[in-house]
């Protein structure tokens, strides 16, 4: 399966809360990830490392897949933000 090429169907409202509060109430302070990327998300992944590392030689290797993950979290963060507010405008 392409990651690329996926389709996703956001959950009801609801069952979003209902699992958001019962994640929240045990948070993490470290979480591991690894994952393995393949074909045009391995690509951007290199491409965006690559530029990172070459525009920042300060910042180890580390760090900048650090930065990487966080900047996609955000990203998701507020790209949920916006069509949550979208969706609460329409009620």
């Amino acid at each position: 399966m392409n990651s690329d090429d996926l389709n996703f169907t956001m959950a009801a409202q609801t069952d979003i809360i209902t699992q958001l509060e019962k994640s929240l109430a045990n948070l993490p302070t470290e979480i591991s990830v690894n994952v393995i990327l393949n074909g045009k998300s391995a690509q951007k992944y290199f491409f965006i490392k690559t530029l990172l590392m070459s525009s920042y030689p300060e910042l180890s290797e580390n760090d900048i897949e650090k930065y990487i993950v966080r900047s996609g979290v955000e990203r998701e963060l507020e790209r949920f933000n916006r069509i949550w507010n979208e969706n609460e405008e329409l009620d």
